[in-house]
This record gives C-alpha cells, sequence and structure tokens, in this order.
C-alpha cells in the first residue's frame, strides 16, 4: 500500500543530501531535494523550524523503499551530545538530578573517548563554537583541555578522569554569576569580588551535597584557584600543597577564558594567550607544567584562525609535527570572499606560512565542520581516520528497558567503547533516550557479555530496522578483554 513519508527531525544530518522537500508546519517549503545541510548549527536552526514531525505532500512513495539515513557515529554527534549532556548537568536545576556522580562520570567517558578519537578534532570544536552558552562552553573546553595535557603526563586514565570531572564542575556554584560577568562591562561589586573568591569552596560544598565522595575530584574543585606562590585562594596555600590537578585546571581555565569573548572584549589570539602563559605560569604552576602545557597545545592549537602569507584566512585543524606548521584550512581568500570548499594549505611552503592569528571573530561565516575536517561524506585519500575503529560483526543481542520483556537485537560492529545495534522497528515500539542507561546482553568469542550499562549516541531507521549507536559505561575489564581479543582475532585473519 502506498503511503507518505513522515520525515522527522531526527532524520536530518549534516552531510547527508536530503532525500524530499522540508517544509515546515505551516506548508512553507524551508529545503530542497538535495539540499545538503553544511553544519551543525544549520542543522540545530533547521530543527527549531520544523517543530517536530512533518508530513510531506509532494512526495508519495512506497514503504517498500525506505529513507536511507546513515547512522551517525563520529567526533562531531559526540560533541554535540557532550553539550546537550553538560547543559542538562549544570543548567537543568542541580537539586533535581538524580545521581548526579554517575551523569557527570558518564559525560567524562564521553570527553576521553572523543580525546581518543581525536584530540585535534576534540580541541577544534570545543574552541571554533561560537553559539554555545559560555557557562556551558567554558568547562567543555577546559575539561578537553585536561584531558588532552594529562595524557601528555602519562595520567593513568581514572586520574585524568577525576580531572575532567573536576573542570567541568570548577564553577557549578557560580554559574548565574558567571554568565552575568560575560556582558557586564562595569567593576565587579564588592558581593560578585567576595562570591567569586568564595566559590571554590561553595564548589566543594555544592558537589559534596550531590553525592560527590572522590576527593581528588572534590579537592581539585577546591584548589582550583591556588597558585604556587601562596596568591590564590580562598586558602592561599603555596607550593607543593597544590596538587598537581589543581594546577592544570588552573592553566586551562586561565587560556580557555582568554581565548573566549567577552561583551566588553575581543577573544585574545591563541598564540598571545601562550605568550601570558609561558611569561606569568610558572607564579601559579610548576615550570615543568606550565612548558608541557605550552608544547602539548602547540602555539597554533586547532581551532585557531590564522593569516597566510598569500592573505588568506584559514583554521588550524591539526597541531603539526613542527609547531610553527600546523595544518590549515583556508575558508576565505585573500580578496575576502569565500571559498565554497576549505582549502588545505601546507604551511611548511613560502606562500601559506602562517604570519598571523587572529580572534576567531573574524571568521563570520557557517562552516562545515565535517568538511573542515574532511571527515564522514568529505574524506579523501590520506585523510585520518577515526581512531577507535570498529569491526563488523554479526551476534544476536538482547536489550533490557525496564517494564518491557527482552527485546532481541543483532549487533553490526563493535568496539572496546561501544557498539551498533540493529532492531526490526515492529520489536522496539518505544523511542530510546540520550539522556537514559539501559542494558544489553550479547555473546562474542563464546562468552556472554551480560547486562552491559549503555547510553544511546544517535539513532536512525533503515529498511525498517532502527539502526543504534550504543556508547558502552562502565564496561568490566574483563568484558574489555574479549571485545580486544576478538577485534585481534579478525585484523589477524583480514591480514
Amino acid at each position: 500500500m502506498e503511503q507518505r513519508i513522515i520525515y522527522r527531525v531526527e532524520d536530518l544530518a549534516v552531510g547527508v543530501p536530503i532525500k524530499w522537500p522540508v517544509k515546515d508546519k505551516s506548508g512553507k517549503l524551508m529545503l530542497r531535494a538535495g539540499y545538503v545541510i553544511s553544519d551543525e548549527n544549520e542543522l540545530e536552526l533547521v530543527r527549531e523550524l520544523m517543530g517536530g514531525i512533518i508530513e510531506e505532500q509532494d512526495e508519495i512513495l512506497s514503504m517498500s523503499q525506505p529513507v536511507k539515513i546513515p547512522p551517525k557515529d563520529n567526533p562531531f554527534d559526540l560533541f554535540k551530545l557532550i553539550q546537550r549532556r553538560v547543559k542538562g548537568l549544570l543548567r537543568g536545576g542541580l537539586e533535581s538530578i538524580v545521581d548526579f556522580h554517575k551523569n557527570a562520570i558518564t559525560v567524562c567517558d564521553m570527553i576521553q573517548e572523543l580525546c581518543y578519537e581525536d584530540e585535534d578534532i576534540a580541541l577544534g570544536l570545543a574552541f571554533l563554537d561560537r553559539h554555545m552558552q559560555y557557562t556551558i562552553k567554558h568547562p567543555i573546553q577546559a575539561a578537553i583541555v585536561c584531558e588532552v595535557i594529562a595524557k601528555g603526563m602519562d595520567c593513568f586514565l581514572d586520574d585524568r578522569k577525576m580531572m575532567v570531572a573536576a573542570a567541568l564542575t570548577m564553577n557549578i556554584s557560580a554559574l548565574a554569576l558567571h554568565e552575568k560577568l560575560q556582558s557586564q562591562r562595569g567593576p565587579l561589586s564588592k558581593a560578585q569580588k567576595l562570591a567569586l573568591f568564595d566559590h571554590p569552596l561553595a564548589d566543594y560544598k555544592t558537589l559534596r551535597r550531590l553525592g560527590v565522595t572522590g576527593e581528588p575530584w572534590l579537592t581539585a574543585v577546591l584548589q582550583h584557584h591556588e597558585a604556587i606562590d601562596g596568591s590564590g585562594y580562598p586558602q592561599g596555600i603555596m607550593g607543593g600543597s597544590v596538587m598537581v590537578a589543581a594546577q592544570l585546571i588552573s592553566l586551562s581555565d586561565i587560556y580557555t577564558a582568554m581565548v573566549s569573548s567577552r561583551s566588553y572584549r575581543l577573544p585574545m589570539p591563541a598564540n598571545e594567550a601562550m605568550r601570558r602563559i609561558f611569561l606569568t605560569g610558572s607564579q601559579r604552576v610548576s615550570e615543568e607544567l606550565a612548558v608541557l602545557f605550552i608544547k602539548k597545545l602547540g602555539i597554533y592549537p586547532p581551532g585557531t584562525v590564522v593569516r597566510l602569507q598569500n592573505g588568506e584566512l584559514g583554521i588550524v585543524t591539526y597541531r603539526g609535527q613542527a609547531a610553527n606548521h600546523p595544518a590549515v584550512q583556508s575558508v576565505v581568500r585573500a580578496n575576502g570572499m569565500p571559498y565554497c570548499f576549505p582549502q588545505p594549505r601546507d604551511t611548511s611552503s613560502g606562500q601559506y606560512k602562517v604570519v598571523e592569528t587572529l580572534p576567531q571573530t573574524q571568521i563570520t561565516l557557517a562552516i562545515n565542520n565535517q568538511q573542515l575536517w574532511e571527515h564522514g561524506d568529505f574524506a579523501k585519500k590520506g585523510a585520518a581516520k577515526r581512531r577507535h575503529t570498529r569491526i563488523a560483526v554479526s551476534c544476536p543481542a538482547e536489550l533490557a528497558i525496564e517494564g518491557v520483556p527482552p527485546i532481541p537485537a543483532s549487533v553490526l560492529n563493535i568496539s572496546a567503547t561501544g557498539c551498533l545495534l540493529r532492531i526490526p522497528v515492529k520489536s522496539l515500539q518505544q523511542q530510546l533516550r540520550e539522556d537514559t542507561s539501559y542494558k544489553l546482553s550479547l555473546t562474542i568469542l563464546g562468552k556472554p557479555l551480560t547486562d552491559i550499562n549503555f547510553v544511546m549516541r544517535n539513532a536512525s531507521i533503515c529498511d525498517n530496522k532502527h539502526l543504534i549507536g550504543v556508547r558502552f559505561i562502565d564496561l568490566p575489564d574483563e568484558y574489555k578483554t574479549v571485545i580486544m581479543l576478538y577485534l585481534e582475532s579478525v585484523k589477524n585473519n583480514e591480514a
């Protein structure tokens, strides 16, 4: 039987040609068939304008020819999910959040996965976003920077996780004040100064009230404004009494604040921020940490806007092997006109040499991040690939949802961090939520892996099947070992 296709906001994706015209609720044509949504900001705008489910009037298609939407599974989608999770964690009413500790650790897991997949993309996305609310953007930026630097310090995964958690929550009691200060032009009032001085202790108390018990996390938050020369606050401790995690969070906090815009000033260019850290950083943190911080991020971190010798404006996408030769994609011609597509430039070449670092406000055009990093449909030969590659697998699984009988599923691919599930539409009558954890059981190499906690990263429908991207939570070490052994066996067989 012929039926009208229902076009849902969830079916739209960056870089995927639209199969049919899209109209808003009033019937006005928004996008023509074949249009490609250029970036995440445009995608969000289209979804808002659609306002929900839209029934297509123009195209009558057989349900035997369903819309084929490829499953989304890339760092750009993960970053958007992180943004939503952090917003819910910090802005959703702290007292109403059930199991704050568990939800915060889940976000930390996601940030660590994003950095594991590609540190440069993680840094670039954090610093390129111009529309995210400051009190959400700033902790994400600081957390990503902490994870990148801490990995360079050879810290253990769980120790890094505590640093990331502390960076995310270092201003949890003063969010409203920090948001107000973003647009405040006048000097701070006496009450504001006192609130800022007291906020690390208030953060500490708030986190304890929310169920956080890990002392490394709590202490790092309490000390993140302390300095080794004793000039910090609120306790005025000095030297080795300031834990290394707190010193790293302090540097990340200062750097990300300097390169962020305010209503009363432009963001500081990255190289100038690094210069200031080099000159004054040793007063707040150990000299070794300040040097490592600059070395790891580089003088041109991903997301930095630069002017090239030929007059073009570009965006740094990867840190180069040489500090002054980053990978750059030019987006604006020397005459001020934008390129239709980003143009890769070899900055070791004379005409493409970086001559100036600029505030990010110099780039006003919309940027397609997948194009910028040559990812997904825009990948070119030799382009960077996901580091945590999933291996194809075909094995039965079982999805557990509270109050619902076990749901049969199939695993299509898997890695140590997640998998792709396929579930018949008729078997799964409800939509999974991104803010809810579920359980999954499957068997690999003859070993049953039961009650695996997971959250949904993305979902689509293809050939009357749900395709659900899964992110494992707190996967037991024994399960990781089984999966890694399976991945290794597949690689060996392919070789």
